[in-house]
């Protein structure tokens, strides 16, 4: 029993060694540049005032720069696949309209509110090429180092409203927001321009979500969450060991 029990686990290493031996070592480095549409959930706490701080989606621009280390089988061949980690720094933006009231009258006025966050992103990116295509899926998180809030409140002393900004540390983003860190999913494609069998230019774009860490509930809300849809184009170049 125990020289088969050897024999199986024998077998099942050559077959992995095997599965592997035909795979080479690489690295992509890329540089998205896109749109982030941000997307909120807020549920009010009942007898809240439900137009004050109210959020509708917005618009902003994103952009990063990632690398993404892995293993490559059939790189330059009509079919292959890789799988490597994506490691990236980005800045991820929320922005919305927001609600606010106008002093203390009953009027509101739409102000553009705007939550941004430096991260390091950490994720697994399986990607499969078809001819000059490359085609990827993946997920991970991203962690927030530091971040902001831009935005507009009413200043009664001059009746109109003013621009105010604050700075977030990694301990703020922490206090501020029920998760500190941002689970994401994206989806990207490639056209690969081959300079050699190990080398290429990739240019194609990502679409993907960034669930947003969500905001520590208050006196107003039961639930003020966001997260975005993100959007863009992105020139990469790929380095294999074939």
């Amino acid at each position: 029993m125990k020289k088969i029990s050897i024999a199986i686990i024998s077998i099942f290493i050559i077959q992995i060694q095997t599965a592997f031996a035909d795979f080479h070592g690489g690295i992509g480095i890329y540089v998205p540049l896109g749109a982030s549409i941000s997307q909120s959930y807020q549920e009010y706490k009942l007898g809240a005032n439900n137009q004050e701080g109210k959020l509708t989606s917005g618009s902003a621009f994103e952009w990063g720069v990632g690398i993404t280390p892995g293993i490559y089988n059939g790189f330059d061949n009509f079919m292959g696949f890789s799988l490597s980690l994506d490691l990236a720094y980005h800045r991820d933006v929320y922005a919305f309209n927001e609600s606010k009231q106008i002093g203390t009258t009953a009027q509101y006025q739409n102000i553009k509110t705007t939550y941004y966050f430096d991260t390091i992103t950490i994720g697994i990116l399986p990607k499969f090429n078809v001819y000059n295509f490359f085609i990827g899926v993946g997920a991970g998180i991203k962690i927030p180092l530091s971040g902001g809030e831009t935005t507009q409140n009413y200043n009664t002393t001059y009746s109109q409203f003013e621009n105010v900004n604050n700075y977030y540390t990694m301990a703020d983003i922490k206090n501020r927001y029920k998760m500190s860190v941002i689970p994401y999913v994206k989806f990207t494609l490639d056209y690969l321009f081959y300079f050699s069998d190990e080398t290429a230019l990739g240019i194609g774009f990502y679409a993907g979500y960034d669930f947003g860490p969500g905001r520590v509930t208050d006196t107003t809300f039961n639930k003020n969450d966001y997260g975005a849809v993100d959007l863009g184009g992105q020139i990469s170049f790929y380095f294999v060991d074939n």
